[in-house]
């Protein structure tokens, strides 16, 4: 269940982000890259509506995380990008061919293999103690930090990229912090939430994960910002899971394959980003060879 609910939350992600997408293009064809982009862009229907949906995305995310454990449950976010693609199609126009549709089964094949691999299970998010929550969150934040003022020095391409690996951290650590609060909330229900210390980072730590992501959004091409932003996540969660949470996952030639799966996704990725019809979708030149002129979709 918990699989099939973080699918659902990737798909949801997925839309929230194509519509997002779509008032940043609008918002720069008519203002063009400025300092009011930013306000102008987070007023247009497309990004409020597909703010709405993100937050559909993290109710279904966070019931997903109060079943299954973090290691389980964040390498299905992969999928986004797919789904990103495949709505996009509909969105902002484009079409799949062969080599995007190989990309998504390479990803799928390697979501497959780690998660049988591996098999994460157990942990115990509020049992690992405050020194450990105290020194992983100061690494995690000062990565955060680092990437987005690396990003703010460099060109437009390293910038968007660099933005992408921030927004992919601090996605990443919201889910570990909702983990915790899924398992204050399952011990002494809303009252335990409340008393938990941890649940309180999440005040600082949601919005400067949601402003990095808009300014991903905005830094530059899907393409750049968008291996960062997919891989950024599952590896940083599934890293406090594992090496710090307590969870459990299979060992020896098991855990070779679990490198094999994250291998294939990450291939993947890098394929499904470099794909001509993300450029097609970001107003850039539509690779248009192996489709006919009737089998186009405009954008809309």
């Amino acid at each position: 269940m918990a699989v099939v609910l973080v699918l659902l939350a990737t798909i949801a992600n997925a839309m929230a982000l194509v519509l997002q997408r779509k008032a940043a293009q609008d918002s720069a064809r008519s203002r063009g890259i400025s300092a009011g982009t930013l306000r102008d862009m987070v007023q247009r229907p497309a990004w409020l509506v597909g703010t709405s949906i993100f937050c559909v995305a993290v109710g279904l995310q966070a019931v997903a995380l109060s079943l299954g454990s973090i290691a389980l449950v964040q390498p299905v976010l992969v999928m986004e990008l797919p789904f990103t693609l495949l709505l996009g199609w509909f969105v902002l126009g484009g079409a799949l061919r062969r080599r995007e549709w190989i990309a998504v089964a390479i990803m799928s094949i390697g979501l497959v293999v780690l998660l049988v691999s591996l098999q994460p299970s157990g942990g115990d998010a509020l049992g690992a103690g405050a020194v450990t929550w105290i020194l992983g969150t100061i690494v995690t934040l000062g990565l955060l930090g680092g990437a987005s003022a690396i990003a703010e020095r460099s060109r437009p391409v390293a910038r968007a990229a660099w933005y992408g690996i921030a927004a992919g951290i601090g996605s990443g650590f919201v889910a570990v912090i909702v983990k915790a609060m899924s398992e204050a909330l399952a011990l002494g229900g809303i009252g335990g939430v409340l008393t938990t210390w941890q649940s309180y980072l999440l005040l600082p730590v949601a919005p400067a994960a949601f402003l990095t992501l808009q300014y991903a959004l905005r830094a530059g091409r899907l393409l750049a910002s968008q291996p960062g932003l997919i891989l950024g996540n599952p590896l940083l969660s599934s890293t406090w899971g594992i090496w710090l949470l307590g969870e459990q996952v299979n060992g020896g030639a098991a855990l070779l394959g679990g490198f094999v799966g994250a291998g294939l996704m990450t291939v993947g990725v890098f394929l499904l980003s470099r794909s001509p019809l993300l450029a097609a979708q970001e107003g850039g030149p539509r690779d248009t060879s192996g489709t006919s002129p009737g089998s186009r979709r405009r954008p809309l």
